[in-house]
């Protein structure tokens, strides 16, 4: 009796869901091709039935674009406006929450210092990422800067993760909001 004919696809998403978590967590060097099929509950062997090298599997984990599936979920809760979409987006990518489980965020802000270190393809990925992430934050707004809005972001997160002082580590994500503000010209966000 074989497999389901969907058990390829299903047992290749659990890998880049393995990979997606434990890379954002530990970085892409901090979790070898062993430890993601461990996380995905699967063996070492069976990798290579979906992916050529961890490379490969990585350009797939980027691929994903996490942020459509995030503004489907608040649309579901019903934000429609994108201005609202865009406001709960920076409150939450802005959190105590996003910076004390990198697990569960944003690839830019966990992978960024890696990525030059890898090959073209994940580069390109990563710059697509960028690229689609800062006109989404643009809005349609020409004299709003996304990829200085991005960039603030990223820099704020990383930054309060890396700090020892809790106090210290909270100012830097609630002064970034504040800039993001003037930035992205949403008063309200304050």
């Amino acid at each position: 009796m074989g497999y389901p004919a969907d058990h390829k696809e299903k047992t290749r998403q659990k890998i880049i869901k393995a990979a997606r978590r434990l890379w954002k967590g530990n970085g892409f060097s901090g979790a070898s091709v062993d430890k993601v099929m461990h996380e995905a509950g699967l063996t070492r062997g069976g990798f290579y039935a979906h992916f050529k090298s961890k490379d490969d599997l990585l350009v797939e984990v980027l691929s994903e674009n996490k942020l459509l599936e995030g503004l489907k979920m608040l649309k579901a809760k019903g934000m429609d406006s994108p201005d609202m979409q865009r406001q709960a987006a920076l409150e939450w990518y802005l959190s105590v929450q996003h910076r004390d489980h990198p697990e569960d965020g944003c690839p830019l802000t966990t992978l960024t210092q890696e990525i030059p270190r890898l090959g073209k393809r994940s580069r390109r990925v990563m710059s697509d990422m960028i690229r689609k992430f800062a006109d989404w934050l643009r809005g349609g707004k020409q004299e709003v800067s996304g990829l200085a809005a991005l960039s603030l972001m990223v820099g704020a997160v990383t930054l309060s993760r890396v700090v020892e002082d809790e106090k210290l580590a909270v100012e830097i994500l609630i002064e970034a909001k504040e800039h993001l503000c003037h930035i992205m010209k949403h008063e309200e966000y304050k």
